[in-house]
C-alpha cells in the first residue's frame, strides 16, 4: 500500500523498503553518505532523502549507487521487509571486530578490551 509523503506524494512500499536496503548495504560498506554522494554523483541531501524515503530514485540513479556500493541492482531491490535492526547491527559489529582483533596492534587491544569489558557489564 503507498504511503502518504509531505507534499501528497503517494510511494509505493517499495521506496521505504529500498531507502533501508541503501542504507543497510552503505553502513556494511562503511561509507557515509558523503561518500556514497561523492561516488554517484549527487549531492550529500538527495542521498539523505533517498534513504528516508523521501524520494524514488530513477533507474540509471539505483545503477550509479549500486556501482559506487560494488553490488548488483537487484540488491538494492528488495522483496521483503527489511532486516531486524538490532540484529544487522549484531552482525555488522561482529564482522567489524573479526576484521579488526586478528590484526590489532597491542595499543588498539589495549583500547578495546576494556571497552568491551564495560559494553559487557550493562
Amino acid at each position: 500500500m503507498p504511503t502518504r509523503r509531505r507534499h501528497g506524494i503517494r510511494h509505493a512500499e517499495i521506496v521505504r523498503l529500498f531507502a533501508a536496503r541503501l542504507r543497510e548495504v552503505r553502513m556494511a560498506n562503511g561509507m557515509t553518505q558523503a561518500q556514497l554522494a561523492r561516488e554517484a554523483n549527487v549531492t550529500i541531501p538527495y542521498v539523505s532523502r533517498l534513504e528516508n524515503g523521501g524520494i524514488a530514485p530513477g533507474i540509471d540513479l539505483a545503477d550509479r549507487l549500486a556501482r559506487a556500493l560494488g553490488v548488483p541492482v537487484a540488491d538494492l531491490l528488495p522483496t521483503a521487509a527489511p532486516p531486524d535492526r538490532q540484529e544487522f547491527l549484531r552482525q555488522q559489529a561482529r564482522r567489524l571486530c573479526d576484521a579488526l582483533i586478528p590484526t590489532a596492534d597491542l595499543e588498539t587491544l589495549h583500547l578495546l578490551v576494556p571497552f568491551l569489558a564495560k559494553l559487557a557489564e550493562r
